[in-house]
This record gives C-alpha cells, structure tokens and sequence, in this order.
C-alpha cells in the first residue's frame, strides 16, 4: 500500500506505534503467539509460513514494504497468529496497536478504502490457498495454481515470481515431487517450464483436471 517508508511514517505520524528490526530468518511471531497489533513492514520482506508437527512447511504467501500483516487475526476474536511469520530479508517493521489505528481509520476514510481494498484481496488469496490445499493430487494442485495465475496474470506465459521451493510449500507438497510433476506434465503436452516461467499448452485439459 506504501510505495516508501517515509510515505508510510508520514502516514502515522500522528499514531501511536513501535519500530522493530529483524535479521533475515528471524522469527517475527510464532504460530499461536498473541495479535493485537497491526504490522506494517517498512523495509525488506517477510514469509507467511505454516511449520507441521512433521516438520513439513506450507508457505501461506509473502510480503514486501508497503504491505501490511496481522490485520485480519488483531481484530478477530481469536487473537492469535494462526501461522508464523519469519524475516525472508533484513527487515524493519512497524506495528500498530488495534485501537490506535481504528483511530486513524476513522480519521481518514481515504486511506480505510485503499486498506479495505487491501484486506479484501488477501482474503481472496487466502480462499484459494484453502482450495488449493483440499486437492488430492499434486496434478491437481499445481493445474489449480496455473488456472488460477492464467486469470490474474492473462497471459498463458505464468512468471513465478517465488522460488520453486517456496511453490513447493505453498502447495503444500515436496520439493522434489514437484519438479517430477512438472516434467510429467511437460511431457504430457500440458506445459512447458524454464526457470521462473511456466507456459501453459492446454488450459482446457489443466481446468478439466480441476473437474476429477
């Protein structure tokens, strides 16, 4: 939402908020940890990861500057990070306590706009990590995520944007069971891969695959 750290601190200068500085890999809030404040990251980038009792990882999605996180669990009735949040870059964060930026909504509807805006495509985001997840197979879950990278980005030709690794774990299944997939599915005629750019050959098959 901020495009620079100065927007963002000229933005609340008026709020009362803490400023936190983390080391790339550092553990920002652990799954279950308390939520009552807002963050906002001013520097660098951050990971939205789910850590299993077997030591599997589901990458939920990452952050860049500008963008908020922990705006859905402050004001819900849980309280708590339902994942844990890590420093994929040297970071600096900004959080803002619930109350203090109800405040500041209420002061400035220009800004509630944009941050509803906001909150309403994470939500979108999220539901198709959730679908994502309930598919059986890994063809299924990868065609899943082409179709719907195909609609967002309108173009056959999918930039990744993340490492496969991280595609991996926001999948929800192994690396190497992934670059098995894709050459299975290269080899099937319904794709075509170089290192971050997927081209899909038949959309028809991918989103009747989603039908099974």
């Amino acid at each position: 939402m901020f495009k620079t750290k100065e927007e963002a601190l000229h933005f609340f200068k008026n709020s009362t908020y803490t400023i936190s500085k983390y080391n790339k890999n550092d553990i920002i809030a652990i799954e279950g940890s308390p939520c009552d404040k807002v963050g906002l990251i001013l520097q660098g980038s951050i990971d939205v990861k789910r850590i299993l009792t077997s030591n599997n990882v589901i990458h939920m999605s990452s952050l860049s500057e500008g963008n908020f996180f922990g705006e859905i669990i402050a004001f819900s009735d849980t309280n708590a990070y339902p994942a844990t949040i890590m420093a994929s870059s040297n970071c600096e964060v900004m959080f803002i306590h619930k109350t203090s930026f109800i405040i500041f909504c209420t002061k400035n509807p220009d800004f509630l706009d944009m941050f509803l805006n906001d909150l309403s495509n994470k939500i979108i985001q999220l539901n198709n990590s959730i679908k994502n997840l309930s598919f059986s197979s890994i063809r299924q879950k990868l065609s899943n995520y082409l179709v719907t990278q195909h609609t967002i980005q309108k173009s056959k030709f999918i930039k990744l944007g993340i490492t496969k690794q991280k595609l991996s774990e926001m999948l929800g299944i192994p690396r190497p069971s992934l670059s098995r997939e894709l050459m299975k599915m290269k080899s099937d005629g319904l794709i075509d891969y170089s290192k971050d750019t997927i081209k899909i050959l038949d959309i028809e098959a991918l989103e009747e695959l989603l039908m099974e």
